[in-house]
């Protein structure tokens, strides 16, 4: 680490060696030219980064330990501005202050602990995410956080727990933890997918302290790397896709037998197989609803499952669609409200269906429990949908969307721009090779042609 002494001209054209992540500059009487220069202070250094961000920084010692803090950028800092609060920081360690001390609580001592961390940047950041966010942060980052149902229920005993990153550190200070740590805490995930998540969760979290000049460190979750993700392919052939879409557009509804005046226990029996049959046929009528509009319109399940009512026109078949995933449609300062796509007018005719059966409600699809919430799930009907003739084990409510794109759309020559934009892909390739994924019957041509050439 060179010492030099700082100028404002020298701090302009400071460069960091590209052999390094970061060079800190100390400020030393000596100048460049090799001349003793006046105005120098103990401990004030300039550290300037591989991506060329810089920023003052004073080093010091306090409680019998060195301590590193960062006092600011240089675009709000000049040079005497930096020695000045370095002058006014070591008057403070000479009285035995810690300048560093908690202007909310001057009581703490400096070092920032991993859980008031966590604290801090949920009520800085992640508090105003979304509902999914925020729940996967709460439960691998800091489950001392989790709301606590109204309900007591046995739903999620079985789910596999983790020790949250908050309380496997918990009062270890922050600017402690190194990449074994890190790593130790991810060593507790099996899942690829869990294990790029809770990466990600503390990748942001140590990000958005040093942003913040909370610590001066290097990130300790960079030197770890995301685990490959395989998926398993779950194919359909045509005919399945007819049998499927037979089946949602055009369902066969169980026959309601007469209650013939038998005697009591048997007249109670019909009664009660009635109400059974009455109550399925209304899940899978609404269960077929929802599986038409994610087919006809290829949504993620996630868009319609905040629909309202309010958001489809359908007089003129359109439906703006809020809360995408994908294309935001925002600059820097602000983002629209919704995009607006075309629907079919058999979409429309669903809508309508379903505000028939919940004619107060606000939300297309709501809960049953609860009407002001949006529906969960539809285990009971999806259930009784695999089980009919043709439907393959491994069907999922999101492969409509798959089918609609990868073996339908983009094999009859649908352009993959406009495929893109309507169902709301952000147009990476690795999200639109989802598209290729059932794309063979088109490709014969050429597997053909290849014969022909070679004289086979």
């Amino acid at each position: 680490m060179p010492n030099i002494h700082l100028t404002d001209l020298f701090v302009a054209g400071a460069t960091c060696p590209s052999e390094k992540d970061q060079e800190i500059y100390w400020d030393y009487p000596v100048g460049e030219a090799g001349g003793i220069r006046n105005g120098s202070v103990s401990g004030l250094g300039l550290r300037v980064t591989a991506l060329g961000n810089k920023t003052f920084i004073h080093a010091y010692n306090f409680n019998q330990k060195r301590h590193r803090k960062s006092l600011g950028s240089t675009i709000v800092l000049n040079v005497a501005s930096a020695r000045l609060a370095v002058i006014n920081r070591e008057q403070q360690l000479k009285a035995g202050e810690n300048p560093d001390a908690d202007e909310n609580d001057p009581r703490r001592i400096h070092l920032m602990t991993v859980r008031e961390a966590v604290d801090r940047y949920w009520e800085s950041h992640v508090s105003g995410l979304s509902e999914g966010y925020k729940h996967s942060f709460v439960m691998l980052m800091a489950k001392w956080l989790r709301r606590v149902p109204a309900i007591a229920t046995k739903r999620g005993k079985n789910v596999r727990n983790y020790t949250d990153l908050g309380t496997m550190f918990l009062d270890r200070p922050l600017s402690s933890i190194k990449p074994l740590d890190i790593e130790r805490y991810q060593k507790q995930f099996a899942s690829p997918y869990v294990y790029n998540t809770a990466l990600r969760h503390v990748l942001a979290l140590f990000n958005w302290a040093i942003r913040m000049q909370l610590v001066d460190m290097r990130n300790p979750a960079h030197p770890l790397k995301k685990r490959k993700v395989i998926r398993q392919r779950r194919d359909y052939s045509m005919e399945q896709i007819a049998k499927i879409t037979a089946h949602i557009f055009y369902p066969v509804l169980d026959a309601v037998p007469e209650i013939e005046d038998l005697n009591g226990i048997t007249k109670r029996n019909k009664a009660l197989f009635k109400a059974h049959i009455v109550t399925a046929n209304d899940q899978m009528a609404e269960l077929c609803n929802y599986l038409g509009i994610l087919f006809l319109t290829m949504a993620r399940p996630s868009d319609l499952a905040t629909a309202e009512f309010g958001h489809f026109d359908l007089d003129k078949l359109i439906w703006n669609k809020h809360n995408t995933k994908g294309i935001k449609l925002s600059r820097s300062l602000y983002e629209y409200a919704y995009r607006t796509v075309p629907i079919h007018s058999k979409v429309a005719a669903m809508v309508r269906a379903q505000r028939e059966r919940w004619p107060d409600s606000r939300l297309v699809f709501p809960s049953h429990a609860d009407p002001s919430q949006p529906r969960d799930n539809f285990r009971r009907g999806l259930a009784r949908f695999k089980a009919l003739p043709g439907v393959p084990e491994h069907f999922q409510i999101y492969d409509l969307k798959r089918i609609a794109i990868s073996l339908m759309l983009t094999g009859q020559g649908v352009s993959r721009e406009a495929v893109s934009h309507y169902v709301d892909h952000k147009g990476n390739l690795e999200t639109t090779m989802i598209y290729d994924l059932g794309l063979v019957d088109p490709l014969r041509p050429v597997t053909q042609r290849l014969g022909e050439l070679a004289g086979i």
